[in-house]
């Protein structure tokens, strides 16, 4: 299990006694007994055969040293017989003695050899010489026997040691790893702990291979997580994953690790163990941690400073309205100039202060929405006129049915669908067309948003939903809230919000917003 070199002796192969088996085949029971008693002194298992049919049955079933065939039988003959032999894989090479009372025929001889005949002998044959022959071909298959046995013994013994050394590869790669590799059997019980383990742990081989002695390592507080998990693993038979923290042994300190175990199966779908493995993911938990703190800090920080704007935003809005009541008749076309341009400017920032509002609102979950019927041609004609009169001969077209109605907020759905529009007029050439259409679609409704402007590159169509995403720099204006801000309330309706776009310049982009009949 170390991973230490064995050594496999050179022992002298072992060949088990073969008892090699000779088929006698006569329709003749008279010549079977006379066979069996000349050939029965030489200790060899003797099998009858009546006919060339049952001697074929016979073959079917095993395989024979040496054959005894008669030439001369009804129906099927030996030269038949030999031919169907001599067609099978198994029985090609199996020897064959003719048995005959046709003496040594020129003619008849090479029909016999022709049929695969490794011998002749006439009747009446003399017993000593049958045997000599019988006993020459039993000795030629008990050599072949023999060496083929050693062969196989040498093939075993080699593949033996090829594997023993691809596990002692294994093992030493494995030994090197800087994770914590296990081996389990099918029942929990760890065959096998790598290097790396044993030395963080502080562990000996046998130690390692203990399951209580691994779980002393485990933090107390995962103790039940680790028993629970292991009860989900042997129940479903599937992987699975966790985070625990072990115990360095050196220091004492407690290190998070992601594991993940392994279910092996052999090839007929049975579980005979697992692999489990521990990797350690303690600095990037450590560094994800204070980036998630330093992203809610952030969020903390926008929340309470977009609070703070509110108030004196609120008041440079009523002061602005008051000194245009004060002026009256007497507020001149320049004050007058300068008073819309603050009031613009205050409005612009009351928004942004809002969009900040709304992103700490969605990432809490606190968005919360007052339901009602909403008509989405209306509406859509209500942000269209929002935007009025629009600069640079752009124009905004709406194509949307009457009657199409949905479950929603409305004014959500106004903020939606305007800063899809704003975010349009933003990257639109001059004297482009904004197309707002809308159709039924499954009961709820389809919302598209269509634009003459840059496009965006396709490997920025999900990041630009994000906070702060972009398609085309800041160059272009705005904080890049409002996008994620459409779909926080797309998605809080239980809708889908997605882009499409060539990302050619001039081809532009479609907004797709798909709404629900109901929000949840």
């Amino acid at each position: 299990m170390e991973g230490t070199e064995q050594h496999i002796p050179h022992a002298p192969v072992q060949v088990e006694p073969l008892s090699p088996s000779i088929l006698l085949v006569d329709d003749q029971a008279s010549n079977l007994l006379a066979l069996e008693a000349i050939l029965e002194p030489m200790g060899q298992r003797l099998v009858r055969a009546s006919s060339g049919a049952e001697a074929l049955r016979w073959l079917l079933r095993e395989d024979f040293a040496l054959i005894l065939l008669d030439v001369r039988m009804p129906g099927m003959d030996g030269f038949e017989t030999a031919r169907i032999i001599r067609q099978r894989e198994r029985s090609r090479y199996t020897p064959i003695i003719f048995l005959t009372a046709h003496g040594r025929d020129e003619a008849h001889l090479v029909h016999g050899y022709a049929s695969g005949a490794a011998d002749y002998v006439v009747k009446p044959f003399h017993p000593d010489v049958l045997r000599w022959k019988v006993e020459a071909f039993v000795s030629l298959y008990v050599r072949q026997q023999a060496v083929q046995q050693h062969e196989a013994t040498l093939w075993a013994r080699e593949r033996r040691m090829l594997a023993q050394q691809g596990e002692q590869r294994f093992r030493r790669l494995v030994d090197s790893m800087p994770q914590f590799v296990w081996a389990l059997l099918a029942d929990g019980t760890i065959s096998y702990a790598n290097r790396g383990w044993l030395d963080y742990a502080g562990l000996t081989p046998e130690q390692g291979r203990q399951r209580e002695e691994n779980l002393r390592c485990c933090h107390p507080e995962d103790m039940n997580r680790i028993e629970e998990s292991w009860r989900v693993l042997r129940r479903s038979r599937r992987p699975g994953e966790q985070e625990l923290r072990l115990r360095r042994a050196r220091d004492g300190e407690f290190r998070w690790f992601l594991f993940r175990t392994l279910p092996e199966h052999d090839e007929v779908g049975r579980l005979v163990g697992w692999i489990s493995t521990a990797t350690d993911v303690d600095d990037a938990r450590h560094a994800a941690e204070a980036l998630r703190a330093a992203s809610e800090a952030k969020d903390m920080f926008l929340t309470m400073a977009a609070h703070e704007l509110r108030t004196p935003l609120q008041a440079a809005r009523s002061y602005t309205d008051l000194a245009k009541v004060k002026a009256g008749e007497e507020l001149t076309p320049r004050v007058g100039r300068a008073l819309e341009g603050v009031q613009r400017s205050v409005n612009r920032m009351a928004r942004l202060v809002e969009n900040l509002l709304d992103v700490g609102r969605l990432e809490r979950g606190e968005l919360r929405l007052t339901p009602g019927d909403v008509d989405v041609g209306a509406l859509l004609g209500e942000v269209a006129e929002h935007f009025e009169p629009l600069p640079e001969g752009r124009f905004i077209q709406v194509e949307a049915p009457r009657g199409l109605v949905v479950r929603a907020d409305g004014e959500r759905l106004d903020q939606v669908f305007s800063n899809l529009v704003s975010n349009a007029l933003r990257y639109s050439p001059d004297g482009g067309v904004i197309h707002l259409r809308a159709r039924e679609e499954n009961g709820g409704a389809h919302v598209e948003v269509l634009d003459q402007g840059l496009g965006i590159p396709a490997d920025r169509l999900e990041s630009i939903f994000e906070r702060f995403g972009r398609a085309h720099g800041v160059s272009y204006g705005g904080l890049g809230l409002g996008l994620s801000i459409a779909r926080g309330i797309v998605e809080r309706h239980g809708g889908r919000i997605w882009a499409e776009s060539s990302g050619r310049g001039g081809e532009g982009s479609t907004f797709h917003v798909l709404l629900p009949k109901s929000s949840r």
